[in-house]
């Protein structure tokens, strides 16, 4: 992987929040107000990032890459199983065992996608939207 790119080292810096973020939610010994709170606020930052990408990053390089097709569409594939996850965790009263389910899903999520745009991202002089 092309980390020393610009846009690659953003992405995961991007991306190292969010994991850092959901370890200290899933390191709570209870559900708290505050918690809960936290966690409100982390869902949406992750929904919010998964929509940027999919308006704006994603159809750029699909226009860009047309071979990364196939990537993209897994891509989008995977942030509606974490909207999934996420509309989960807003509604459930104890919301620990989607927070792990979560972290399943949203951190392979992240890893491949590092792995997968890596490449592209490193072939461009700035973002593409």
């Amino acid at each position: 992987m092309s980390r020393d790119h610009a846009l690659v080292r953003e992405l995961i810096a991007v991306h190292d929040g969010l994991r850092r973020e959901l370890k200290e939610l899933r390191g709570a010994e209870r559900v708290t107000h505050d918690l809960r709170v936290r966690c409100m606020y982390y869902c949406h930052h992750v929904e919010t990032h998964h929509t940027v990408e999919s308006l704006y990053l994603f159809t750029a390089l699909r226009e860009r890459f047309p071979a990364s097709g196939e990537v993209i569409d897994r891509l989008e594939e995977e942030h509606a199983k974490v909207a999934e996850i996420l509309r989960a965790i807003e509604r459930a009263a104890d919301f620990r065992e989607e927070l792990d389910r979560l972290a399943d899903e949203l951190l392979a999520h992240l890893d491949w996608e590092e792995e997968q745009l890596a490449p592209l991202l490193a072939q461009l002089d700035r973002w593409p939207l």
